[in-house]
């Protein structure tokens, strides 16, 4: 069983969190993925006079975080809860530490149900929010995060839409002959100079990390009874396959069914998958083969079950599960066998194989396919910095 201990670089980045949190009432942790986030809010955690922690995280890094406080040296009590399950807690506590903060409480220009049960929880409690991405939409995301703490550097605004009025920069888009006001777009020095003095950052290079990771595109060409099948969707929405047919009666629907034709998992109405083209996964066997240094990561279910048939020794993980609090420092070689429609999400997953003594280059391999849906979603997530929604679907063939 590891025993954890704080790395120098932990220590400090707590006690920076924790000279801002005194002064403040809340701070903003937002060292780069696997600079040691973690730990360094525990020790946080134990420079506070406080004797119960809650801390607030996502299903998936629920283990991790058990696992670091079975194993860690401490004098407080720490009770843990995920976003999900956070309104059946009812337990006191003295402070909180929001993991991966812009995940679930981020939304604008209205709040979730989530958003409530927490803001009940933890409102008047001094707050330690922790991301890598803390606002990979835009500093709008900000408000309401902040609107968790009694201490909120905008806690005379009484929602989201009074702070834009002096913030924003509102525009109207055209839906179905509507005209909708968009919030996505904001005064960002504005923003920041009201907020600079909340965030402690690190990245893995001030930190000594010696490799950072690159991406490399692979261009993977299909199949002509592929193709076509993907061309006839584009241009009719429609196509009758051997068995059954494929209707996209709306944007996300043809979203969806392309990538699924890319990763050669589409099904018919009827249930069937008549095209069965395993391109990419003949990729990855010629490069790499079934071998245990791998990790394969995928978005929808049918693509999972198509890779169990082919690789045994591998690891295949969601995509969207596995983006975040995961450590995958240990494996060769990472590949993303369909694209995620998230930029936090794309940023994140593609740092999971850092590691402060990381030895070898780390090179994340994305599988595209020219003119496709993937080509367009890498480029609106990885050069654009935006999320892929259905508006910014180019219709092409390949």
């Amino acid at each position: 069983m590891i025993k954890y201990k704080p790395m120098p670089h932990q220590v400090e980045l707590g006690m920076k969190s924790y000279n801002v949190l005194k002064e403040n009432g809340l701070a903003y942790l937002s060292g780069e993925e696997r600079t040691g986030k973690t730990i360094a809010s525990i020790v946080c955690a134990e420079l506070c006079d406080v004797e119960v922690v809650l801390i607030i995280t996502k299903k998936k890094a629920y283990d991790g975080w058990l696992d670091v406080l079975k194993n860690i040296d401490k004098n407080h009590i720490y009770m843990l809860s995920t976003f999900h399950q956070i309104h059946k807690m009812d337990a006191k506590f003295d402070f909180c530490i929001i993991d991966e903060a812009h995940n679930n409480i981020s939304s604008y220009p209205r709040t979730g149900t989530i958003w409530n049960n927490i803001r009940e929880k933890v409102f008047g409690k001094p707050i330690l929010y922790l991301s890598a991405t803390p606002h990979p939409q835009g500093y709008q995301q900000l408000f309401h995060q902040f609107a968790l703490s009694a201490w909120s550097p905008w806690s005379k605004y009484k929602n989201f839409y009074t702070w834009f009025k002096d913030y924003g920069l509102a525009y109207t888009i055209e839906i179905q002959g509507i005209p909708r006001t968009q919030y996505d777009k904001c005064k960002n020095e504005e923003v920041i100079a009201d907020v600079e003095h909340l965030f402690v950052t690190a990245t893995r290079k001030e930190l000594g990390f010696k490799h950072e990771p690159v991406d490399e595109i692979h261009y993977i060409e299909l199949d002509e009874e592929t193709k076509d099948v993907y061309n006839e969707i584009v241009e009719d929405k429609i196509v009758e396959l051997r068995i059954g047919m494929v209707v996209c009666d709306t944007t996300s629907k043809l979203r969806t069914v392309l990538h699924q034709i890319e990763g050669g998992t589409l099904k018919t109405d009827a249930g069937y998958n008549t095209l069965k083209n395993r391109e990419k996964v003949d990729w990855i066997l010629k490069e790499f083969g079934d071998s245990k240094n791998l990790v394969i990561m995928y978005n929808f279910q049918q693509e999972l079950v198509k890779l169990k048939e082919y690789f045994e020794n591998a690891t295949i993980l969601q995509a969207t599960s596995y983006a975040e609090g995961v450590a995958l420092h240990m494996y060769d070689h990472l590949v993303i066998y369909s694209q995620d429609y998230s930029t936090a999400r794309h940023s994140q997953r593609r740092a999971r194989q850092c590691n402060i003594n990381r030895t070898t280059p780390i090179i994340v391999h994305h599988l595209l396919v020219k003119k496709a849906i993937s080509s367009q979603v890498y480029k609106t997530v990885n050069v654009n910095k935006r999320n892929y929604i259905d508006s910014l679907y180019e219709r092409g063939k390949i």
